[in-house]
């Protein structure tokens, strides 16, 4: 428990130091472009008539491969995309209906997009790409970054973009260069009733719509869904927040501040968690990160009248309130 505390401490300083402060930065720097802006608003309610599908970046997205199916129904649904789901949605010629993205990482997140600026001095700097499970494609940075840049490129003016407020400046601009549309909201990050509330302070910037990310692009993905759209049925695909067991420790995405701080590698270990799917009958490991967003997504939909269907076929996203089952199943039931 003393090592997980520290652990805790340590991520939370990271968050308010860092991510915080990068958050806000970004905020401010992004009001010469939010000011005339489209507002996620103008989405609202639109679509309905369609199933809405959120596409994840956990690695069963390749694993369990399912495209088979998002491209028979297409028609059928309507579908948002975690941006770090795009390289693989079209790579298999699936363009989704809308991206959405808000980490305020400098340097990362445009890469989903395809960096235009990457040189080998860049990826020198930030081994992040090379060691992580959500896209193995892009561990080969390079030759990935310039078929990012094309297939986006390609199929920008065909594409939504849910970005948030706390984008860094790095994605804006690639962004507003591209042929997407942009729809901007902001990320709720406390209670707007306290005194000090920066969800206030960042609302009197903008005047932009607070939505709650339950602390990933994921589960904010599911938000907009829910209350942008007001989908009756959300199908799940790539919700893992878990490792599969052959994953090294060393790939998974806390790894890196965990080693600051732990002194060795069975102090590391304690960091993670073991949890049997009983849906797969298959058992996926998870660290304390991904259990705060599974306890966050849980809570959010608890609140909420829409169904959500998880057909990842991995990970650790089940309970009472989550129907489980594949997409070939849901869709010869549904459609």
């Amino acid at each position: 428990m003393k090592f997980l505390n520290k652990i805790h401490q340590k991520i939370n300083q990271v968050t308010l130091k860092s991510i915080l402060s990068d958050t806000m930065s970004n905020i401010r720097y992004n009001r010469i472009y939010t000011k005339n802006c489209s507002s996620i608003a103008e989405l609202r309610g639109k679509h309905f008539n369609k199933i809405g599908i959120v596409v994840g970046s956990g690695p069963s997205l390749r694993k369990k491969d399912q495209s088979r199916y998002l491209k028979l129904y297409r028609k059928n649904f309507f579908i948002i995309a975690c941006d770090g789901a795009l390289y693989y949605l079209l790579n298999k010629d699936i363009v989704p209906d809308l991206v959405v993205t808000l980490d305020p990482h400098p340097t990362r997140i445009a890469r989903w997009f395809g960096d235009k600026t990457l040189n080998l001095k860049t990826i020198q700097q930030d081994n992040y790409f090379r060691r992580q499970d959500l896209e193995i494609k892009f561990q080969n940075e390079l030759k990935s970054n310039r078929e990012m840049i094309k297939l986006f490129d390609k199929n920008a003016h065909k594409i939504k973009i849910a970005i948030c407020s706390s984008s860094s400046k790095l994605v804006v601009e690639r962004l507003l260069k591209s042929k997407a549309k942009l729809f901007w909201w902001n990320p709720f990050l406390d209670d707007t009733k306290k005194k000090d509330s920066l969800s206030k302070k960042i609302f009197k910037i903008n005047k932009l719509p607070l939505i709650n990310t339950g602390g990933n692009v994921g589960s904010a993905s599911w938000m907009i869904a829910d209350q942008v759209f007001g989908f009756e049925n959300i199908v799940l695909l790539g919700m893992d927040y878990s490792y599969f067991m052959d994953t090294p420790i060393s790939s998974t995405q806390y790894y890196d501040a965990i080693e600051k701080v732990a002194k060795d590698k069975i102090e590391i270990r304690k960091f993670y968690k073991k949890i049997t799917n009983p849906h797969m009958k298959r058992t996926f490991y998870t660290d304390h990160v991904y259990l705060w967003y599974r306890k966050n997504f849980f809570e959010m939909i608890e609140n909420t009248d829409s169904l959500t269907i998880n057909c990842s076929q991995a990970g650790i996203l089940f309970n009472k309130r989550i129907v489980w089952t594949s997409l070939k199943k849901f869709c010869n039931k549904k459609l």
